[in-house]
């Protein structure tokens, strides 16, 4: 772990407002797919790091959000709920008309499609602010945001900030050397297991972190398995099955929890066994606590039928 003397937390990537629709049977292109409700909401969530920010500062961080929304009504919802976590918005920038914003289509015979708009506000490169917040923080929680953005962060992280890489299988804002760069600064890796590939195309993982580097990786309703490169070290913890209709947000919430942990630990702790299984464990109750909240069926739309196949997050983690 990088010497880090401080406790704020940075977290760094998309804005957006989302919304989610389902179909029983998506039919494909030059098809007719039957939705079960809107494919937009009049009321859409907050998305983007939104999840990684609220389930940080719930964990008790110093939270600063670094994004861009345009000047449209989007992004002021997207503030003002940002602003309702806890969080600050010292590091939002605002530029050009419209803000991101995502669908996302669930389809009940499995698997998710997302449509995203990535609006009209992004730089290519930070502003002076969001540099100051980078600067000041003792963890940076980083996931998917515009490449050259992404690019221009990691020049800008000095070098005994914490780097907690928050996996996005994302070929347009990754390619093969930004993955390679980020690998090899990271002090700690968080991803689910589908997403391995993407971070082993050129090679083992093992062998593309630096010794000491933490890696998560969430197993879906099978748990979470960690493990410190170069050590020898690693563990895994099952979990409690939640049946959940809407898993969205959850591994983001598991991310969130485990990286106000370790942006509270002082630069020089060590990073036992004890401590990872405890940072993994609270970690995956709060993903578990979200499912649960969502366990009710959802506004407008009618309850699964008998046989339709439901979803499963990461949830509480037991030893």
């Amino acid at each position: 772990m990088s010497p880090t003397t401080s406790s704020a937390l940075a977290v760094v990537g998309y804005a957006s407002l989302d919304s989610a629709t389902s179909t029983t049977h998506f039919r494909g292109v030059d098809a007719t797919s039957i939705l079960r409700r809107p494919l937009r909401s009049d009321t859409p969530s907050i998305g983007g790091i939104a999840h990684l920010v609220a389930a940080a500062a719930a964990n008790g961080a110093e939270v600063t959000a670094v994004s861009w929304i345009g000047h449209d009504r989007n992004g002021g919802l997207w503030r003002s709920a940002l602003l309702e976590t806890g969080a600050s918005d010292a590091g939002l920038a605002v530029h050009g008309e419209r803000s991101p914003s995502a669908t996302m289509l669930e389809i009940e015979s499995g698997g998710t499609i997302c449509f995203f708009d990535p609006g009209t506000c992004h730089p290519e490169r930070l502003d002076d602010g969001q540099v100051a917040v980078l600067r000041a923080a003792g963890t940076v929680l980083l996931t998917v945001a515009p490449r050259p953005l992404t690019e221009h962060v990691l020049d800008e992280v000095p070098p005994d900030v914490r780097l907690v890489w928050a996996v996005k299988h994302d070929a347009d804002a990754y390619d093969g050397t930004l993955v390679r760069r980020l690998l090899g600064r990271a002090d700690a890796v968080s991803f689910a297991r589908g997403e391995r590939p993407f971070l082993e195309a050129q090679g083992p993982l093992s062998s593309s972190v630096r010794p000491g580097t933490v890696l998560l990786e969430t197993l879906g309703a099978e748990g979470v398995r960690w493990e410190v490169a170069g050590e020898g070290r690693s563990g895994s913890l099952t979990v409690e099955r939640v049946s959940a209709a809407d898993t969205t947000g959850a591994g983001d919430t598991f991310i969130g929890t485990a990286a106000a942990d370790l942006a509270r630990l002082p630069g020089d702790s060590a990073l036992t066994d004890e401590t990872l299984d405890e940072l993994v464990a609270r970690a995956s109750a709060a993903a578990r606590d979200l499912l649960l909240s969502r366990a009710t069926t959802r506004p407008h739309e009618p309850a699964p039928h008998d046989g339709a196949p439901q979803n499963e997050g990461v949830t509480h983690a037991e030893r």
